[in-house]
C-alpha cells in the first residue's frame, strides 16, 4: 500500500523528490475519517514530527505540502504555528483509518 502512495501518477508528474513522497506516505497515514491531518484534539500535524519521518528541516515542509497540494494529493497545506493543517483530496485512499 505504501508503495501505491509514493507511486502515484499524479506525484510522478509533478516530479516529486523522496522527501515530498514520504510527506505523502506521512500525511496518508495520519488522517482522521473526515480526511482532516491529525487527530482532532491535535489541530493538524507537528512540522518536527513530519519532518523527522521525512528527512526535511521543519520549515521545509511547507513548501512540500504546496507541491502535494498542486499534485492534488491535498486540497489544502497550511503551516502556521508549528503544526501542518490540511485535508486529503477525495481521490486519495486514507490509510490512517486502516491501521
Amino acid at each position: 500500500m505504501a508503495q501505491k502512495v509514493v507511486g502515484g501518477r499524479k506525484i510522478r508528474k509533478k516530479k516529486a523528490t523522496s522527501a515530498t513522497r514520504l510527506l505523502a506516505l506521512y500525511t496518508d497515514t495520519h488522517t482522521r475519517p473526515d480526511r482532516r491531518l491529525g487527530h482532532a484534539e491535535d489541530d493538524g500535524l507537528h512540522l518536527d514530527q513530519a519532518a523527522a519521518f521525512t528527512t526535511l528541516p521543519p520549515d521545509h515542509i511547507a513548501e512540500h505540502a504546496q507541491l502535494l497540494v498542486a499534485a492534488d494529493w491535498l486540497t489544502e497545506g497550511d503551516t502556521t504555528e508549528s503544526r501542518l493543517r490540511g485535508q486529503l483530496a477525495e481521490r486519495v485512499l486514507p490509510l490512517g483509518g486502516m491501521l
